[in-house]
């Protein structure tokens, strides 16, 4: 008769611990704001759960840009503006928001930490290249 082997499961704290570490890097720039407008999104736009991860990434991602601009304020504000104030154009399927004021103080305070100004990366518009023959 065979010997049965027994498979052994140890416990690996690192890897625990670098899971774990990955789910608060993911998550921890996420307010419940960011949730809300995009949830706002797919009620007005449709899409489906993809559509609302990847609206809560780039609310995400501008937040980061602007903290890293050591704008975080100017972006709290906007946020806040748009969470209480976007509706549905249920003719476009947009969200529409009156928060102008709050978009121009942002980008304001994006081209004063920049020291580039208005030419900063963000508003800079990259050029698309075409094979197509220039008809002249």
């Amino acid at each position: 008769m065979k010997k049965r082997k027994h498979m052994r499961i140890t416990f690996k704290p690192w890897l625990a611990g670098t899971a774990l570490a990955l789910f608060v890097s993911i998550f921890a720039g996420c307010s419940g704001t960011e949730k809300a407008l995009c949830d706002k999104q797919r009620q007005c736009m449709g899409g489906n759960d993809s559509d609302f991860e990847a609206c809560v990434q780039n609310y995400i991602y501008d937040g980061k840009v602007a903290s890293d601009y050591k704008c975080s304020d100017a972006w709290s504000n906007y946020l806040t503006c748009l969470s209480s104030s976007a509706t549905c154009n249920t003719t476009l399927r947009v969200l529409e928001a009156n928060c102008g004021a709050q978009a121009t103080a942002l980008e304001s305070c994006k081209q004063a930490s920049s020291t580039k100004g208005s030419k900063h990366f963000i508003t800079t518009q990259s050029v698309v290249q075409t094979d197509a023959p220039k008809t002249e």
